[in-house]
C-alpha cells in the first residue's frame, strides 16, 4: 500500500517547509503526496501552491521566478496569479493588444 495513492490524506493540511524560506523570494519545489508543487508568496504575503509545470510547455515553473506576487515561468515567461490563472503572456503583448485577462 503507498502512501501517496490514499486518497484520505489529500482531506487534510500539511507542513512542507518554514515559511521564512519563502521570504528570499523564490519559488520552491516539493513532492507532495506524490505530486510535485511549487510554493511562493503571493502578492499579500501569503503561501501559494500551484503545480509545478507550466500550461504552454509544462516546463517546471519552480524554475522561473517571482514577480511582484505572481510566478514568472522561466521558460517562455508565462505569469501565472496565486490561484493558478495565467495573467501575462509576453509574446501577445502587442502594440494595441490588450493583456490576456
Amino acid at each position: 500500500m503507498l502512501v501517496t495513492r490514499q486518497p484520505v490524506f489529500r482531506r487534510f493540511w500539511h507542513a512542507v517547509l518554514p515559511l521564512t524560506l519563502l521570504q528570499e523570494g523564490r519559488p520552491l519545489p516539493f513532492t507532495l503526496l506524490g505530486e510535485n508543487i511549487v510554493l511562493f508568496l503571493g502578492p499579500d504575503g501569503q503561501p501559494a501552491a500551484l503545480k509545478d509545470r507550466c500550461c504552454h510547455r509544462t516546463a517546471k515553473l519552480s524554475k522561473g521566478r517571482c514577480v511582484n506576487g505572481a510566478l514568472e515561468c522561466g521558460y517562455h515567461g508565462w505569469t501565472y496569479d496565486a490561484q493558478g490563472r495565467v495573467i501575462r503572456i509576453p509574446h501577445k503583448e502587442t502594440p494595441g493588444r490588450p493583456k490576456v485577462p
